[in-house]
Order: C-alpha cells, then sequence, then structure tokens
C-alpha cells in the first residue's frame, strides 16, 4: 500500500511557519525526524533535538517514514490533524486513488456483454437448476449458468469500485472543506477523480434495469396479502394453521429480498423451495405444492405491478444528503456507504442528475413510487424535497470569529485568550484523525459556563447552535499533575495490595470507610489497569469525570458504524468514580424502640448530599433497585441515562425502596476525604453511645478512661473540622450536645 507523503507544494495555509520539534543530525541537508526512536538515525552518534518551522523546505527533509508513522505535532492539536488528515491514508492518498481505470477494472466491453446476459428476459430455470436438490438441468446448460455468474461478478466489481469511488470524493471535499486553501491545488486532481466517478456510474447504470428498480419499489409498498393457506396443494404443510405460518415466512422472505434487490422479483423464485426443507424429494405432492408456490409468488409480483403506473408515474426531484460519516474513522476505510442496499445503489447510479460535492448533496429524479420508498427509508442517507428558492432570502448567518476552515486556536495550540469558536466541522476533523477523540473535554459555552462532557455531547450541543470554546481535553491537562500517581495509587508497605480492600467493619480502625474514599477508587483504578498503555489516560479521564455533576451524563449511548459502542473513558473508571458497596447508615436512623439516644440520630452532615445512583429508588418499578454493577442487571459496567440519582438523604426518606439482595440496590459516588472522616467519627460515636448505655444498665462502665478520652476528642471540634464535616452551626451544635450528653452519662455510670 502506498502511503500519502507530504510535498513541498503542498499550501500550508495558516500553518506556515508553526514550530515543530524535530530530530536530525548534523547538516544542513540532514533529514528530519519525527522521533529519536526512528530507525534512520537510531544508529546515528550525533541527534539533536531542535525546533524548526514548517515550511516548503522543512517538509522537503521530513523523514519519509516519520511522515507515514511519525507524529509531527501532538495529538489533538490544529497541526495535528492537518498533518494526520493530509498524510497516511488522508488527503494525499485519496488524491492518488479512483482517479483512473487500473488493470483489475472491468473494461466497457465486459460490462456490455454482462448487461446482455442481466437484461435478458428473467427466467427461473437457472435459480430452480442450483436450488432443488431433487432436479437437474433442464433449461439451461451448466455453461449458460457459469456465464450468468461471471455476469453478476461484474456488476458486483462495478459498483463496488463506483462506491469507493464515491466515498473517496466525499472524504476529499469533506477535507478541503476544512482546509480551503487546498483547492486550487488540488482543482485537478479533484477533476480527475470527478470523471472516474461519472465513468463508473454510467458503467453501473448499464447493468440494472430502471423498470425493476420501479418494480421494487411496488413490492416494498404492498401490505401482507390474503394466504390462501387452506389451499389442498399446501396440505403438505400440515395443518391449515401450520400452513399459514410457512407462507407468513415466504410472503416475508419474498419482499424482504425483491425489495432490495436490483434483480427483477421473479429471480427469487428459487425461495419456494425453503417450504420443502424438511420434506423428502419424493415427498406425495411435493411438485404440486412447489408449482402452487410459484404462481402465487407470481400474483404477488402482479399486485405490485399494479401499485405501480409504468410510463405515467409522476416524476419527483429529490436531494441526497451523504452523511457526515462519509470521512473514516481514525483511519479505517470504512464509511457509512458501506450500509446502502443493492435497491437503493441502483437507484442512485440510475437516477442520479446533479452533485454538489462541497454540500455532499446529490439531486435524483426518479418516479413517484421510487420517491415514495426513499422519502420513507431510514439508511445511510437522508432524501427530502428540495426546499424552494426564495429570492433575496437571507444567507446562514457566519459563526462570529470564525473564518472558513480548520486554523490554528480552536484546540489547545494557542493560549486560552486566543482561542476560536468550535464548529461541528471541527469536531469531525478531530474524530476522523484522532486515534481516540472520544474522551472527556473541559468546555466554555456562553451561557452554561465551564463545564466537562464527552465528545459525542459536544457533537451534539454544536449542531443545535451551541456556541464555546475547548479549553482543554482529558489528554492535554498537565503532566505534572500526575507524576508519581501510579506509583502512588498502588501503594506500598503496609497500605491494602489486594485489588479490592476488605471491608473493616471496626470504626476505630483507621482503614474504616476507606473503601469507600475517592483514594481507594484510585488505587482501584491503577491496579485493574495495570500493566496497560492508557493507565495514564485513564487517570487523566477521573480527574475530569470527577468535576462533573451528575455522573449519568457520561452515558453517551452511542455506537461507531461498525457497532462498537462510544466511551470517553475506559469502563474501569466507573470503579473509581463508584463505590458498589453501600453505606452503613445506622448512626443517623432514629429508632425510638431502641432508646439510643432517645431515638435522636446523628446529623448526615456532609454526607446528606452524597449522591446514590441506583435502577430505582422509589419502587415505581416492578422488580428490586439494582446498583450499576449489579450481575442482575446487564453486563456493561457504568452508569446509563435511565437510572436515578438521589441523595444519601433523599434514600432515607425514601419508604419504597425495595434493594436487591445481591448488589444492595444502589452506588455511592465516591466519598471524599471529609467526609470518609466524618462517616467513621459517626460511627465511632454510635458505638461509644451503645457502649455508654449498656454500661449504665448494668451498673458498670469498662475502658471508661479510654471513652472518656475518645468522647473528648470527638466532641472538641474546632472550626476547620465543623466546617467540613456539618452543612449548618445547628447540626455542629447537636452533635457537641450529644458528646456533652455521653460524657454526663458515662460520669454517672462510673459513679454507681
Amino acid at each position: 500500500m502506498t502511503y500519502g507523503l507530504l510535498t513541498p507544494d503542498v499550501p500550508l495555509g495558516p500553518f506556515e511557519g508553526a514550530r515543530i520539534t524535530v530530530w536530525s543530525t548534523p547538516g544542513k541537508q540532514a533529514k528530519l525526524h519525527a522521533a529519536r526512536s526512528c530507525s534512520y538515525v537510531r544508529s546515528a552518534r550525533t541527534v539533536a533535538e531542535r525546533e524548526v518551522r514548517l515550511d516548503a523546505e522543512a517538509v522537503g527533509r521530513m523523514c519519509p517514514k516519520c511522515m507515514t508513522r511519525g507524529s509531527w505535532a501532538r495529538e489533538g492539536t490544529g497541526l495535528g490533524i492537518f498533518l494526520r488528515t493530509m498524510t497516511g491514508l488522508g488527503l494525499l492518498y485519496e488524491m492518488g486513488s479512483y482517479n483512473e481505470a487500473d488493470e483489475e477494472a472491468c473494461t466497457d466491453s465486459e460490462v456490455a456483454q454482462a448487461a446482455s446476459l442481466l437484461h435478458r428476459t428473467p427466467s427461473s430455470g437457472l435459480a430452480a437448476t442450483s436450488q432443488d436438490p431433487g432436479g437437474g438441468p433442464e433449461d439451461e446448460d451448466e455453461s449458460a449458468w457459469e456465464e450468468l455468474q461471471e455476469a453478476r461478478r461484474v456488476r458486483e466489481l462495478v459498483f463496488a469500485e463506483w462506491l469507493g469511488a464515491l466515498a473517496s470524493l466525499i472524504r476529499v471535499h469533506q477535507t478541503l472543506d476544512l482546509f480551503p486553501w487546498l483547492r486550487n491545488w488540488s482543482a485537478v486532481g479533484v477533476r480527475r477523480k470527478e470523471e472516474r466517478l461519472e465513468a463508473l456510474r454510467s458503467q453501473a447504470e448499464r447493468l440494472v434495469e430502471r423498470d425493476t428498480l420501479v418494480l421494487a419499489a411496488g413490492v416494498a409498498a404492498l401490505d401482507r396479502p390474503t394466504l390462501p393457506s387452506d389451499d389442498p396443494a399446501f396440505s403438505p404443510l400440515g395443518s391449515p394453521a401450520e400452513a399459514a405460518v410457512q407462507l407468513t415466512s415466504l410472503w416475508q422472505r419474498w419482499q424482504s429480498r425483491a425489495k432490495d434487490s436490483w434483480e427483477h422479483p421473479r429471480e427469487h423464485d428459487h425461495l419456494v423451495y425453503q417450504l420443502a426443507d424438511t420434506m423428502n424429494s419424493r415427498r406425495n405432492g411435493r411438485a404440486p405444492m412447489l408449482e402452487r408456490a410459484r404462481v402465487l409468488l407470481a400474483e404477488w409480483e402482479k399486485q405490485a405491478s399494479h401499485t405501480v403506473v409504468w410510463g405515467e408515474s409522476a416524476e419527483q426531484v429529490l436531494l441526497v444528503r451523504l452523511p457526515g460519516g462519509s470521512m473514516p474513522v481514525g483511519g479505517s476505510g470504512t464509511s457509512a456507504l458501506d450500509r446502502l442496499g443493492e435497491w437503493e445503489r441502483g437507484v442512485l447510479v440510475s437516477y442520479t442528475v446533479a452533485a454538489d460535492w462541497q454540500k455532499s448533496t446529490l439531486t435524483v429524479r426518479v418516479p413517484g413510487p421510487v420517491a415514495s420508498q426513499l422519502l420513507s427509508h431510514r439508511g445511510a442517507f437522508s432524501y427530502e424535497e428540495p426546499a424552494p428558492v426564495t429570492e433575496g432570502a437571507p444567507g446562514k448567518p457566519a459563526v462570529p470569529g470564525r473564518t472558513d476552515g480548520l486554523a490554528p486556536g480552536v484546540f489547545d495550540d494557542t493560549p486560552v485568550h486566543g482561542r476560536r469558536l468550535v464548529t461541528s466541522k471541527d469536531l469531525a476533523a478531530l474524530r476522523s484523525a484522532v486515534r481516540d477523540p472520544e474522551q472527556l473535554y473541559v468546555v466554555l459555552g456562553v451561557e452554561a459556563g465551564v463545564e466537562v462532557m464527552p465528545l459525542s455531547v459536544l457533537e451534539r450541543r454544536c449542531s443545535a447552535g451551541w456556541q464555546g470554546i475547548i479549553i482543554a481535553g482529558a489528554g492535554d491537562l498537565p503532566d505534572v499533575l500526575f507524576e508519581g500517581r501510579q506509583a502512588s495509587a498502588a501503594g506500598t508497605g503496609t497500605q491494602e495490595t489486594a485489588l479490592w480492600a476488605s471491608r473493616v467493619f471496626d470504626p476505630s480502625d483507621e482503614a474504616f470507610g476507606r473503601s469507600l474514599s475517592a483514594a481507594e477508587g484510585e488505587r482501584v483504578l491503577v491496579l485493574l489497569r495495570e500493566g496497560r498503555g492508557d493507565v495514564d489516560q485513564a487517570l487523566r479521564s477521573l480527574a475530569l469525570a470527577r468535576t462533573v455533576a451528575d455522573l449519568r451524563a457520561l452515558d453517551i449511548d452511542e455506537y461507531e458504524d461498525r457497532g462498537h459502542a462510544r466511551r470517553p473513558f475506559a469502563a474501569d473508571v466507573w470503579n473509581a468514580l463508584l463505590a458498589m458497596e453501600q453505606l452503613d447508615l445506622e448512626p443517623f436512623i432514629a429508632d425510638p424502640e431502641s432508646g439510643w439516644l432517645s431515638g435522636t440520630p446523628l446529623p448526615l452532615g456532609v454526607l446528606a448530599h452524597v449522591q446514590v445512583y441506583t435502577t430505582d429508588a422509589t419502587g415505581r418499578y416492578q422488580g428490586r433497585a439494582h446498583s450499576p454493577g449489579c450481575a442482575h442487571r446487564r453486563p456493561m459496567r457504568g452508569l446509563s441515562c435511565d437510572d436515578e440519582r438521589v441523595t444519601v438523604e433523599e434514600l432515607l426518606g425514601s419508604k419504597g425502596f425495595d434493594p436487591c439482595s445481591k448488589c444492595g440496590g444502589y452506588a455511592v459516588r465516591r466519598l471524599t476525604g471529609d467526609q470518609v472522616a466524618y462517616y467513621r467519627a459517626a460511627h465511632r460515636l454510635h458505638d461509644l453511645a451503645q457502649g455508654v448505655r449498656a454500661g449504665a444498665r448494668h451498673g458498670v462502665t469498662r475502658r471508661h478512661q479510654e471513652m472518656a478520652r475518645t468522647l473528648e476528642e470527638l466532641g472538641a471540634l474546632d472550626d476547620r473540622t465543623a466546617m467540613a464535616w456539618f452543612l449548618s452551626n445547628e447540626e455542629a451544635r447537636r452533635w457537641r450536645r450529644i458528646t456533652h450528653g455521653l460524657r454526663r452519662d458515662l460520669s454517672g455510670a462510673a459513679s454507681l
């Protein structure tokens, strides 16, 4: 495969003069390399790192190997996107492809011969011969069958090349739309690609018949017919009810095949043999049943022909909007065009009358039945009636502060005060050029201010008219924030080294509540990603995800064209955001029957607003509530936008909450250091209260001095601790009153 290489004649536009870091050996004409690890300089004795201006001279000295595989600018910057989009499998590669016929292309004579075979009077003889295990060649010999198969192969090859040329041309124009200063430079090459695409379209048009395409539209418009399940001919299928099931299946298969095919509906007669799949070839009634089924298919075909008026159907002009997904995803070469079916491809090559490549639109003039099916079609392309042109109508307002094309300043290659408003085109370029674009981004919007959101959410916002700038992505955060965090999070010495820390039940233990903490979540994340190259990126994503007010916003629920779910970070990050174990809320629940503190619970303090995520917080749905990590719910880890978010305070007041016995019903957002400290202090005080009450009842208090010291410690709140633990002064006073009362009860019990 020949990759596109940047050449000195390629205009660099606003990126002309940008500073890039290179490696080179001494000498004015020495090659410039993107990395010290390049094999061309690895053995050199003297290799220096320096900065040079990006211009034609620097491009001429670039190492060819580094140009195709190296990175001359940091990924995600404007310059990085430009160079990545141009080189490798980018624009320069596309300009050299599908611009002329190669040795494997089908010639016009081959296409003409294939068309003559494909357009003869449709017959089911060949299909029947190939499908019926009990029959033999009757009307067509083996050589004729091979010739027909070869003709079909030619049609597939021509359509495949046309589809590839179409996708390539769309990608070229989408790239030129991002970098408009390249249009004059690329004009000759683009014209050659357009001429080649038109030649392929002309060849493909000869290999399909318009009447067959219109008839397929009629098949698609058919309602389910009345099925003759009680016909004696179908008695081999069983009872009329059993025959109805088989005939319904035949109808569905036939309609599905015929409506999405460029073959005449009669070419699908072989489907009748599926009725006899379980029958012996000598079964009585088999042959009459198959013949009656062929007649039934012919009747359906006749009904379809009656739904279209041959030669009298008014033509209709439609606008075809080509998908933005025509650009390859991360250089994969795949696009939404690959989802086009046979019928839709046949319609496009047969009825296209104009193309506006810069707007990614085609114009088709189609018969009425075809137009009806296209307008109701849901596929790779969207079809609509063109809007009437009104003279003097105002054009689309330009984005403030923007000029056409992607230039420095959209991403993090300029100071924040010099950033430009981000557009949908910029984000499309980012997605197509960056290996892992679906990450978290810090953005600043005009209305909402600073937010953290995944790329997919940002794309939807931009499409809806959102105006703002990108401040940084997760990968752009300074390295100094994460230096040494992997080693410190993994833990050494006496710190817990197992993946999941053992739960501690003694509140006097310093490790009590640690498993709920954000620090523990970070440690678990490092261990889960240990040995993988993305642990640093996972920590960066975690740092941004912690700032999101509602973690459900991180569920983007989108999939790529290849069916892979889009996620803004590794699934293991959810374990660092959520603690799947439940809080022990006994110290905060009033229970008058127990007599503990006269039924007065401790204040929730900073635990009151801790977020709780569950499938059902109030018992509104059938079944029990589950946490995001419950195996009963789904295999996918993490939150869903359908989950519910409540606070600990709200959960305590919910009477209908019915938790799963396996997972506890919910997960909590991991606690901060102050929240863990208060959680532990509340449990220590709760245990002391139980000990004091037990001692008073039995007339003896064990560990009197130790308990007194602990109560004095817990009651002596300084201002900083009080502000960190409680939401109001009243809660702090309430805490002090409880500790003072316990000290009084402890003294009274000791005097007995």
